[in-house]
């Protein structure tokens, strides 16, 4: 018995019409992703063992 597949029809350009809001959101979630890593990193050097036992004999602290 031969399958028989019935279209479903579409108006002309509605497939263009729903992708750009999924272009859209891929490029906020792009850009999001790269504020979120780039906010991540720090922006200052570690502070050497030295420099924080040396403050640590200044201010009388036991740890930072």
């Amino acid at each position: 018995m031969p399958a028989r597949v019935e279209t479903f029809p579409l108006p002309h350009g509605s497939g263009r019409r729903n992708f750009n809001p999924v272009l859209g959101w891929a490029l906020v979630l792009a850009l999001l992703a790269i504020i979120r890593r780039l906010t991540r990193q720090p922006s200052l050097p570690r502070m050497s063992d030295q420099w924080l036992l040396s403050h640590q004999a200044d201010f009388h602290r036991d740890q930072y």
